[in-house]
């Protein structure tokens, strides 16, 4: 694995035309991760894809993708001022009011790394996914994250530096013992992350809306975005840009 072209790609309702083979694995990733490493059996199908209300056109998905395409890890990020797990299937995980508001997002189906991945490849992949949700959450002015954690994956989340506050007692729901969080997003944190996983520049993609429309040349975009280093990657787009207005 190419660690250091590894991205974190943002995928929404505006441009997931340009992702679809990758939003499938994603889901087959998921899959693998929560049903068959994690047991969580209320999650089986027999199309091995883990797919559930929430992922719909509010969800953005934060996908890491290395340099050869494959999907790494995945995150899913939904604004609260529309349908989302804390409020709408597990209140109960809450003392008091549910978090919302325009400053707070759920963060949810938190699914780094692989089994099938090396040691070394799965804390680069954990690291970039972490990155890339701090970049995502300060480019849209996002000042908190909620959702359910394991209390076997705080420390993991603490390690990275998020500054979380539980929401509610831990609750046992059958494959472990989980609670609710409101984690406070801080730029800062961003530099001393990067640091830690030998990462200088930033990790998050988002494809410019101009090439999206461009069919073919969007997803040439996007598998070049995969490949180039973040540094080469405004020029790339430049190029690309003034493909689109000359009609190519």
């Amino acid at each position: 694995m190419a660690e250091k072209v590894m991205k974190v790609h943002v995928v929404n309702s505006a441009n997931r035309m340009q992702y679809l083979d990758e939003i499938e694995a994603m889901h087959r990733h998921r899959y693998r991760l929560f049903v068959d490493l994690m047991g969580w059996r209320a999650l089986e199908s027999d199309d091995r894809l883990d797919i559930d209300e929430f992922d719909n056109p509010n969800a953005t998905y934060l996908i890491a993708i290395n340099a050869s395409g494959t999907v790494c890890g995945s995150a899913r990020l939904v604004p609260t001022w529309r349908p989302h797990m804390l409020k709408d299937l597990f209140p109960e995980y809450v003392q008091g009011e549910v978090p919302m508001g325009a400053g707070i997002w759920e963060w949810t189906r938190h699914a780094p790394g692989d089994p099938a991945f090396t040691k070394e490849e799965n804390v680069q992949a954990r690291a970039a996914l972490h990155i890339g949700i701090m970049e995502f959450a300060v480019s849209r002015g996002i000042d908190f994250l909620t959702g359910i954690v394991e209390t076997r994956v705080l420390p993991k989340m603490l390690d990275m530096g998020w500054k979380c506050v539980p929401l509610g007692l831990p609750v046992e729901y059958g494959e472990g013992i989980a609670f609710a969080f409101k984690a406070q997003v801080e730029a800062a944190n961003i530099d001393r992350v990067r640091a830690r996983a030998n990462r200088g520049d930033p990790v998050l993609v988002e494809m410019p809306r101009g090439l999206l429309t461009e069919g073919g040349l969007g997803r040439r975009a996007v598998e070049l975005a995969m490949r180039l280093p973040s540094a080469n990657l405004p020029r790339a787009e430049e190029h690309l840009m003034q493909l689109v207005g000359a009609g190519r």
